[in-house]
């Protein structure tokens, strides 16, 4: 077996870089360089910053937003584009790769059948909190838990606690956090963990320079097996924002989705995979793990899909392009930010003046006041097109449901975004299962009653010259949000 070559060389190449580029920034300041050393620096930085650019294929707009930077300010943009811009990373993809080879000489291909399929779509997140504390407590072998957040609030704590009492017990217990989502708070709140011999893992730290590949590369997926036979996914952090046992009109509207059955073993899989490229072990440390396969116990299908800047293509995105192109009665998205790239719009005002049924939710307000100005022209013309356009007004909508013609159903982590769909490491599943898209569309029709139509009147300053021009600058910058 050819060793795991890992990914700690990745993880040096950026404070090279850094140094390299604050050496080069040094000596124009001082005016050490010749001009012509200089004008070749300059230049060999905006076509450093171009070529990645036109690689990232994300919107013209990312190509307006980078390149009078590159002009203006070639090295310190190849720099920043260096540390946050980018797409795809070839080796980290390789790496990758490396790791999925291991995993399928370890283990069988995943089987998608016989799973439970449940809904958690409680308004104030009880459920989902319940089965965490069910689940954890159950744990007979291992707990292996994946957040975007965890929070420094009651829920944060409790889980920590639970986690750390099994821990104790002697359960395996695995917790990857991501370094920015939940900057600054796993450090103190995870000690107890650590010292019951709990693991606890960053995922891409930009401060210090320890990343692997840009730091605007984030770990968007919530994952949380146990045992390998059950398993959490959904848009829910841990913290008291997204779950609680009391209500809180603070609370985001959310939902999680419990899985039980074969297709647990591909999201331990997820799980294995990001814990290696975080901690930098190797895959054949979970041989006998990898092996495992949980009993069917169920009809729904539910077939597993991670995406990211190391997976080749982008998995999600292909997945929603196959769904919105195929669609022959309807397509309802619910997210809380909606901000398509060029294709997915394209099938959607295709699909809507076509006479599909096409249904949008987002929430009044979200969370991000400029992706809710990057989303306005998007959902004027879709209206025009004949697409119905609903804003949630209680609270913050923070599900990411999608359902085509109520056979086919995408949930999971990732928005309808282009930071989703093109950036971030995120976690979907496909599910074909009619009992539970007939559960989730029910959970949409309530959400409906507390939702009001899109008019004119709510964008009022869309037909201003000032609102246009906010509303276009939302979009240019709208990939790095």
């Amino acid at each position: 077996m050819v060793p795991f070559r890992g990914y700690g060389w990745l993880t040096r190449s950026t404070p090279l870089a850094l140094l390299t580029t604050l050496a080069i920034l040094a000596a124009e300041s001082a005016n050490l360089m010749p001009d012509n050393v200089r004008w070749a620096v300059d230049n060999g930085c905006r076509i450093f910053v171009l070529l990645r650019v036109m690689r990232a294929r994300i919107s013209p707009a990312y190509l307006l937003l980078w390149g009078p930077l590159a002009w203006f300010l070639p090295i310190t943009t190849a720099l920043l584009h260096f540390l946050f811009g980018g797409r795809k990373h070839a080796a980290l993809a390789a790496a990758k790769k490396e790791v999925n080879r291991v995993a399928w000489r370890l283990s069988d291909e995943p089987d998608f059948g016989g799973n439970r399929f449940r809904l958690l779509g409680d308004p104030h997140g009880r459920d989902t909190l319940e089965a965490l504390r069910s689940l954890i407590k159950g744990a007979q072998r291992r707990i292996s838990v994946s957040t975007y957040i965890l929070s420094d609030d009651a829920v944060g704590r409790e889980i920590v606690s639970l986690l750390t009492a099994r821990a104790k017990e002697g359960v395996e217990v695995r917790l990857l956090v991501d370094a920015i989502g939940s900057f600054g708070i796993p450090l103190r709140l995870c000690r107890p963990l650590q010292r019951a011999g709990g693991l606890v893992a960053r995922f891409n730290p930009a401060i210090p320079m320890q990343g692997k590949g840009s730091a605007n590369w984030r770990n968007h997926r919530k994952i949380a097996v146990f045992d390998g036979l059950s398993a959490i996914i959904g848009g829910q952090n841990l913290g008291m924002r997204y779950m609680g046992e009391k209500p809180s009109n603070r609370r985001f509207r959310d939902c999680s989705f419990l899985i039980t059955g074969p297709t647990v073993a591909a999201l331990e899989r997820v799980f294995i995979a990001d814990w290696c490229q975080a901690t930098d072990e190797s895959p054949t440390e979970f041989a006998s793990l990898l092996r495992e396969r949980a009993p069917r116990v169920g009809s729904a299908r539910v077939e597993i899909i991670a995406s990211g800047p190391d997976c080749e293509g982008d998995p999600l995105w292909e997945a929603y392009e196959k769904s919105f192109s195929g669609c022959r009665r309807s397509i309802t998205i619910v997210t809380p930010y909606f901000v398509p790239d060029r294709t997915l719009f394209a099938l959607l005002i295709t699909a809507a003046s076509a006479g599909r049924h096409v249904k949008i939710m987002v929430p009044r307000r979200s969370d991000h006041r400029l992706l809710d100005l990057a989303r306005r022209w998007y959902l004027r013309r879709l209206k025009e097109a004949g697409a119905e356009i609903l804003f949630f007004k209680p609270d913050v909508l923070h599900a990411k449901l999608v359902i085509v013609d109520g056979e086919e159903m995408v949930v999971g982590s990732a928005n309808l975004d282009m930071r989703s769909l093109f950036l971030n490491y995120e976690i979907g599943a496909i599910v074909r299962d009619p009992a539970a898209i007939e559960e989730v569309t029910t959970l949409i029709a309530g959400w409906e009653g507390e939702s009001t139509h899109y008019t004119q009147d709510l964008y009022r300053r869309d037909r201003t010259w000032t609102g246009r021009a906010i509303e276009a600058l939302a979009k240019v910058i709208s990939p790095l949000l």
